[in-house]
């Protein structure tokens, strides 16, 4: 009966060692399933959400299955916005110009997407007016006009969809606040600080006084985020202290997958970068220590409106032998091919130039003779919404196949994004004059083998824009052949893309032909 114990029984499977990892795996799983799921269905508000962290969040939102509205009083921000929309993605955000500010016409569209969509989840208060000035230099009007928007409308926005979450039994209210409001310097805007410090503190007791509810509150304070229109054109970088140069810069994805991340946890606070608790600690002993520290470090020397940049050793290693021309054959041979069939295999999910920490797309092309489907894998920028490519061919003296395709048929292309795992249906169109020089200096400022490809091949090298066109929708490609090209079908998605339909750095693959 031992033995039968022994060999048979639950007690012992459930102590082995596999059997302890093999539950735990499983609860993993189920708790990446749960946060993936989590946002699919709902319906999400982001007030300024046409730029940096808002757009971050509503791009980061809209990929878990959302349907997000985007609200923004600019029009350029919300154009640029929804040009830059991968297809499948184009069909769950609605934009709003809107200013909330205007309580009366903010009331009003949040009642309106409430009616539309029958529910409404999720509110993000993102939108905020910036203007750094010392208290000496400062309006009145716009000081009112820093609280209106970053104060008075998160209040009239709580207050609008708190019944509308409370009938509904539940919701999630996510409001942007900042460090700046937790520890005071010389240096930003009196009453930017001011606004965000009241933000902090309104939103923690709403937090308390829904902490029986089924009503989620989550305030999110980032430090200092780079690579937006704060910094780029409300914000000088010397108004920051020289002290704030020794925090890691975050940037607006990684706010957007910190937002995610106390979304799915139901999460009272979010601190990004997570050291920042620490340095609320250590100001809250000795204020006035930090600030005499402040005053004699003097100001900032970074460029806060630059995305932060990773050192990537293997493009380096890229740069160094790349542009040779053993490696172009041995690219063109070898490369090519294998990078080809992972792109084609995982949908864009995986591909070798991911090794070098820069994703890549696979263009599919028409035979300008054949009239068949042709892929080929190849760097890329960003570029307007769309991708940017360059034809170099390694820096052989014929055009490569591709683009004579793309002259031919501009319109019949498919790419697979990388960032999404999606297929895009695109148009071509051969850029020149000062667009091509941006593209060209983007493009040798992350490799510099184009440089010895157009050197080499005594030709001008082509670029091409290719814009995804929305309006077609989610495409996805017949696998029963190589290169059969695409049909209309449900989008496959990777399941969290990462928020970059924003400009980011210049990107590339591993096939820069």
């Amino acid at each position: 009966m031992l033995g039968g114990q022994h060999g048979h029984g639950r007690h012992e499977r459930v102590h082995t060692p596999h059997g302890i990892f093999e539950r735990m795996a499983n609860r993993v799983r189920k708790h990446r399933a749960a946060a993936r799921d989590a946002l699919a269905g709902q319906v999400c508000l982001v007030t300024g959400g046409a730029q940096g962290i808002g757009w971050a969040i509503a791009r980061a939102v809209a990929a878990r299955g959302a349907r997000v509205h985007v609200a923004d009083h600019s029009r350029e921000h919300l154009n640029t916005a929804a040009g830059s929309l991968p297809g499948p993605m184009a069909n769950r955000v609605t934009f709003h110009h809107i200013d909330v500010s205007d309580r009366t016409a903010y009331e009003a569209c949040i009642r309106k997407i409430h009616r539309d969509e029958g529910r409404l989840d999720v509110l993000v208060n993102n939108a905020a007016f910036v203007e750094w000035r010392d208290v000496t230099d400062t309006s009145p009007e716009s000081t009112e006009r820093t609280m209106r928007t970053g104060l008075d409308a998160v209040v009239h926005g709580i207050q609008t969809v708190l019944p509308v979450m409370q009938t509904a039994g539940r919701g999630h209210i996510v409001t942007i606040g900042s460090a700046a409001g937790v520890m005071f310097f010389k240096g930003p805007s009196a009453a930017y600080t001011a606004m965000k410090a009241a933000v902090n503190a309104y939103t923690h007791v709403l937090a308390a006084e829904l902490a029986d509810s089924p009503i989620h509150v989550l305030l999110v304070r980032p430090g200092a985020v780079a690579g937006t229109e704060f910094f780029g054109k409300h914000v000088a970088s010397h108004r920051m202290p020289r002290l704030a140069d020794i925090l890691p810069l975050t940037t607006p994805d990684q706010v957007a997958q910190a937002v995610l991340r106390g979304i799915t946890r139901r999460q009272a606070v979010v601190d990004i970068p997570r050291s920042l608790p620490l340095l609320y600690r250590a100001y809250a002993l000795a204020p006035g220590l930090w600030r005499r520290l402040t005053m004699l470090t003097g100001p900032s020397r970074r460029d806060y409106a630059a995305l932060p940049t990773r050192r990537r050793p293997m493009l380096r290693i890229a740069n160094r032998i790349g542009p040779s021309r053993l490696t172009g054959l041995v690219t063109r041979a070898a490369i090519v091919p294998a990078d080809k069939a992972l792109q084609r295999g995982t949908t864009g999910r995986m591909s070798l130039g991911r090794a070098l920490g820069l994703p890549s797309l696979l263009l599919t092309t028409t035979g300008a003779r054949s009239g068949q489907p042709r892929d080929v894998p190849l760097f890329h920028v960003p570029h307007e919404g769309g991708f940017a490519v360059i034809a170099s061919n390694f820096g052989l003296t014929r055009h490569p196949a591709w683009s004579t395709n793309l002259l031919k048929h501009p319109n019949a292309t498919v790419v697979t994004v990388v960032t999404d795992g999606q297929c895009l249906q695109v148009t071509a169109r051969l850029v020149d004059g000062a667009e091509r020089e941006q593209i060209w200096r983007a493009s040798v400022a992350q490799y510099r083998g184009y440089r010895s490809y157009g050197d080499r091949s005594g030709r001008d090298l082509r670029i091409f824009h290719l814009q995804p066109t929305p309006a077609l929708g989610p495409q996805v490609p017949d696998r029963s052949h190589p290169t059969a090209p695409v049909t209309s079908g449900p989008s496959r998605t990777a399941g969290t893309a990462r928020a970059d339909s924003s400009p980011r750095s210049a990107q590339a693959s591993p096939s820069p032909e």
